[in-house]
């Protein structure tokens, strides 16, 4: 019987000693559990990238349209819009990038694409909430239940898991159940159908399942 490549002993050293303390710690110094829980690990940060796809991509669309309603202009960007200083640098930043990446084919479609989530999320902060939240930015959110200050919380969260992911640093300590229904509420407040495709389709619960079998190895390590 072919013996399982997770527990070839050159793994752990592959993975680093530092790195992989974080695993040990968490099953007990167990090394083929450790391993395993790395390999949930990354199986968790793959299945929640479908969920940050959809939640990014809504997000700063419905954010761009309010913005592009209020100026009169696809490009809002170029309009008196009440920016700050900083988000009128990443602005003029991702209007630079994507003109010396796409010259005469950019599209306003692509400068939206290239401003990150902390841009979108940063809109709607404390400082911007009488000059965009007020007059635009909350009809981004028609279904919107309870607070700007609680949404943007949530999606500081949010934006910070996805960071971490980013940088294939370790999840499965958090509540992702708990994240994966904050990403769910927050879709419901911007777009109904796009709620229930991520709750469909979301690999999350099914990732949240398996947990368990993975690491004790009654199901083989897959991501």
């Amino acid at each position: 019987m072919a013996t399982d490549p997770i527990d070839d002993p050159a793994i752990p050293g592959l993975l680093s000693r530092d790195r992989f303390s974080t695993y040990l710690a968490a099953t007990g110094g167990n090394q083929k559990q450790a391993v395993r829980l790395y390999a949930w690990n990354v199986a968790a940060s793959s299945a929640l990238w479908g969920d940050f796809n959809v939640l990014e991509v809504a997000l700063r669309n419905s954010l761009s349209d309010q913005l592009a309603a209020a100026a009169g202009q696809v490009d809002w960007w170029n309009a008196a819009l009440p920016f700050h200083r900083f988000e009128i640098t990443r602005l003029t930043q991702a209007v630079h990038d994507v003109a010396s990446q796409k010259g005469t084919s950019a599209t306003p479609g692509h400068v939206v694409a290239e401003l990150s989530l902390g841009f979108w999320t940063g809109l709607l902060g404390n400082k911007y909430h009488q000059r965009l939240w007020v007059p635009i930015l909350q009809h981004g959110f028609p279904q919107i239940i309870g607070t700007r200050r609680a949404l943007h919380t949530d999606l500081e969260r949010l934006r910070r898991l996805r960071n971490r992911v980013a940088h294939h640093e370790p999840v499965f300590a958090r509540n992702l159940a708990h994240d994966h229904a904050r990403t769910l509420a927050v879709l419901e407040m911007i777009c109904t159908p796009a709620r229930a495709w991520v709750a469909r389709d979301s690999r999350i619960p099914a990732v949240l399942a398996d947990r368990q079998p993975t690491i004790s190895g009654q199901i083989p390590t897959s991501f």
